[in-house]
């Protein structure tokens, strides 16, 4: 009786370790096509999958649909397809468990339709020949349940299943702190989350004195709620800001006191400034007559035929200066294509009047373009609230970009689309 007990133990536990995907063994992947309707009348269905989510592409954006697609269309070498066959109604296909693996992610398709699960993918455990999903396996699977819109308690629980089966996990740990704070809506859930937190640590650390891993995550855990913290108080900050604005505009401008009137006047620049940059595209750019720090005396005019590009900036400005790299990356490789720029300088409005000062900086940043030392005027004429404002200007004087298209990266990408056969000079 016991042998037979003990053959029936083997059968269920053989029959069990085929159903699902175990570390360093063989894997039959079973699709029956008449349950979604999808593929069932394809004539071949292939099995496309990768292990490991993390170990596709690393750079993914927020939207759903577009974190699936990483998964869909992995790294080169990352991804496998195998034919399946069918047996009756099911197809099967039988794929190899990577011993390091800990996450399956797969579809179906036939080459022209595809069942993703609803434009996601199918997600498997992969387990140890406990049949213990192996470690990191649910810590994992958070990000497929985050992409799949499943609840912050959900995940929450699934990262709290990861440190229960893997105490050691502290990466689990530092995740699920992550989830809660990313639960609370306001600044009291929040710094109660703190509270708990740091109650947390404190036991962990006693429990595991001297690992070093612990303090790691505790820190990551403070810098997460550092940016929640700066998220929480900003939207009120906001909140805030409006009533303050509501309550101004309730003021006849001659009942306001001198520190309201001041407020009130920025408010209008910002605005004045706001709809300018919105609708000057397609417009000409204002004329105006400008001196370079050199002496040179120049007109916006005499530059038609060149694209231009005006920057207004200043020397105390962070942004500005950290603008500088691509400015002259830009510089460099597009000048000889009829590109051009010019830097309009706020210092003088900002206290800094000295033309030497500006030239001497200009030139130890390999700024080499043309320099004004604006006293306002040219500021004002281009409603200037804010640095670095930049517009580009084609060859017959039209504003053809605002700065939305010219930070960074993108005044690179910029140039090359209205100058198509620009290349890049070596």
């Amino acid at each position: 009786m016991k042998k037979i007990i003990l053959v029936l133990l083997v059968l269920a536990s053989g029959l069990f370790a085929q159903s699902k995907p175990v570390s360093g063994s063989s894997y039959t992947v079973q699709y029956d096509a008449s349950l979604s309707g999808i593929l069932e009348n394809s004539e071949g269905i292939t099995l496309v999958y990768a292990f490991d989510y993390w170990g596709t592409l690393p750079s993914v954006p927020n939207n759903a649909g577009d974190l699936f697609k990483n998964v869909q269309t992995p790294d080169t070498g990352r991804v496998f397809k195998e034919k399946m066959r069918k047996e009756g109604k099911v197809w099967k296909a039988v794929i190899s468990i990577p011993e390091k693996a800990s996450l399956l992610s797969y579809y179906f398709t036939d080459g022209t339709k595809s069942d993703n699960n609803n434009r996601g993918t199918y997600v498997s455990y992969i387990y140890d020949s406990k049949m213990k999903p192996v470690r990191n396996a649910h810590f994992s699977n958070v990000d497929f349940m985050a992409m799949a819109g499943k609840s912050i308690d959900e995940q929450i629980r699934e990262l709290e299943a990861e440190v229960k089966a893997y105490p050691d996990n502290f990466t689990a740990r530092f995740a699920y702190w992550n989830k809660k704070m990313e639960k609370a809506k306001d600044y009291n859930e929040l710094h109660k989350t703190r509270k708990e937190f740091e109650k947390y640590y404190t036991d962990l650390k006693k429990k595991y004195a001297g690992n070093y891993e612990v303090l790691n995550i505790e820190a990551r855990t403070y810098d997460v709620y550092r940016y929640n913290l700066s998220e929480v108080l900003n939207q009120e900050f906001m909140d805030i800001e409006e009533v303050y604005k509501n309550l101004i505009m309730q003021i006849p401008v001659e009942k306001m006191n001198s520190q309201i009137l001041r407020r009130y006047q920025a408010m209008k620049r910002n605005e004045e400034s706001k709809k300018f940059n919105e609708s000057v595209v397609g417009k000409d750019a204002p004329e105006f007559s400008f001196e370079t720090i050199k002496g040179e005396k120049m007109k916006l005019s005499g530059l038609k035929g060149k694209f231009v590009l005006l920057d207004f900036w200043g020397t105390w400005c962070g942004p500005c200066v950290g603008e500088i790299p691509n400015l002259v990356k830009a510089y460099r490789q597009f000048k000889e294509k009829g590109f051009e720029i010019v830097s309009i300088s706020s210092d003088q409005m900002n206290g800094k009047k000295d033309k030497e000062y500006l030239k001497k900086f200009t030139d130890e940043k390999e700024m080499t373009w043309n320099h004004v030392l604006d006293d306002g005027t040219i500021h004002q004429l281009f409603r200037i609230n804010h640095w670095p404002t930049l517009y580009l200007i084609d060859k017959d004087g039209k504003i053809i970009r605002n700065e939305t298209a010219l930070r960074g990266a993108d005044l690179e990408r910029t140039l090359k689309e209205v100058l198509p056969e620009t290349s890049a000079m070596k």
